[in-house]
């Protein structure tokens, strides 16, 4: 054992020479610019971490009068409702606005809930808890579960680094979403998808609590004819659903569909705030396109997302690839997205690190990294000040070129190690390229 613990410090010993090597090999100006969005995700990060977990008592709300926890309240609160017996009410604006500002302890803004009924019985043990340890305790297990995932997608400490500094990362950490957990749930799934296809579908089954994302992961199932995956998708879909009828009734799942129509409406008309948003449809009606128009460009967006994850889950082969051409179009096949989903860039942004590492990058990869790394927090700044949304624009740009790769470079022959990442959970890709050398 000891020999072995000696040959794992070795092991990682050089690896880590090797990635100061890298990074002390990188020219003046890419240093530089990695340099600038380290430093620069670590300053947003504290920042907003230290802004978001301030408060000045006796209400849990800072000088400027935002809350702790932000969107989380809207979680805790509709939880607290389900234990209480009155989950419905959740779907009440009224009601849920004044369990909010009760459990805050000051007056703010109204936070809606949108989610399905079984997601109040899932967190209902959260609302026994007190809303800063129930915040607390929902994002350390979002975090640590997805650290854990990753490190089997790139197991290098850095990559860690990266997946907290991310400043999706961090948004979902200022404002309570769960951007995090979409993302673990996604890896989680995949990571199990050729070798434990019910268990993988029974994972990401769980998605269904977004809808609105789970339709392109079940998408791309579809196309790579992963049948069984798929089925117990569904099954778990159903049995959540099942569950909470059981357990509630069906007069919440009627307040839900109710309050979707609501979601619609508020989306349309910019009640939900589109300079927040990541998604074409929000861009069009910043900028004053009208409704059905701007469906119209969501439209034709979402067909082209759509058939480009059909080319590519259709035609096969390694998973890395198609798991980061999944990750990238998630953010364009819907209208309604926000900055903390972006998380699931990391799946594509990772995938595109390793194989770029292999084969080279162009300069139109590597500012598109860029780009895509800091459009979750610059994009809405950006469409705060000057009323253009520009991030779908970034992403699809994002999407193309990491399209582009994956067409054409098809699987990668590997010649030499990958310092930087080396993916265990994806392994029938390096399988593939040792076949193809």
């Amino acid at each position: 054992m000891h020999d072995l613990g000696a040959a794992a410090d070795g092991k990682h010993g050089a690896r880590g020479a090797s990635f100061r090597q890298q990074i002390f090999s990188l020219s003046p100006s890419r240093f530089a610019i990695l340099f600038a969005l380290a430093f620069g995700s670590a300053v947003w990060l504290i920042n907003g971490l230290l802004n978001g977990w301030w408060w000045s008592p006796p209400g849990l709300v800072n000088a400027d009068g935002a809350h702790i926890g932000r969107d989380f309240v809207a979680f805790w609160s509709a939880a607290d409702l389900a234990l209480g017996g009155t989950p419905a009410s959740a779907y009440d604006h009224t009601v849920i606005h004044n369990v909010q500002i009760g459990t805050i302890g000051a007056p703010i803004a109204f936070t809606p809930w949108f989610y399905p009924p079984f997601v109040q019985e899932l967190l209902a043990p959260l609302a026994a808890l007190p809303y800063p340890l129930a915040l607390a305790v929902w994002l350390s297990v979002q975090l640590i579960g997805l650290l854990l995932v990753m490190r089997r997608f790139a197991p290098h400490w850095s990559a860690s680094v990266a997946t907290v500094l991310f400043p999706a990362t961090a948004q979902c950490l200022m404002i309570g979403q769960n951007g995090m957990l979409s993302t673990l749930i996604i890896v989680a799934g995949l990571s199990q998808l050729e070798r434990k296809p019910l268990l993988a579908g029974a994972i990401l089954g769980a998605l269904s609590y977004k809808p609105h994302i789970a339709a392109t992961v079940y998408a791309a199932l579809l196309f790579g004819g992963c049948w069984r995956s798929l089925g117990a998708a569904f099954l778990t879909t159903a049995t959540l659903a099942g569950a909470s009828v059981l357990a509630f009734g069906l007069a919440p799942w009627a307040a839900f569909l109710s309050e979707s129509h609501y979601a619609r409406t508020a989306l349309e008309s910019g009640e939900l705030p589109w300079n927040l948003m990541t998604t074409v449809f929000a861009s069009a009606r910043s900028v004053g396109v009208d409704v059905y128009m701007a469906y119209a460009i969501q439209g034709a967006v979402t067909f082209g997302a759509f058939a480009a994850l059909f080319a590519v889950w259709r035609r096969g082969g390694p998973l890395g690839p198609r798991a980061a051409i999944l990750g990238a179009m998630i953010p364009l096949t819907t209208p309604y997205a926000y900055n903390y989903d972006l998380v699931v860039l990391l799946i594509p942004m990772f995938w595109l690190v390793r194989s770029g590492l292999q084969t080279g990058f162009s300069r139109s990869e590597l500012t598109l990294l860029a780009m895509a790394w800091w459009i979750s927090s610059v994009g809405w700044l950006i469409a705060l000040s000057w009323h253009v949304l520009v991030t779908p624009l970034i992403l699809m740009a994002f999407a193309f070129i990491l399209l582009r790769r994956v067409l054409a470079h098809g699987t990668p022959v590997i010649k030499r190690p990958v310092q930087l990442f080396d993916p265990q959970i994806f392994s029938t890709e390096e399988a593939t390229a040792r076949s193809h050398a």
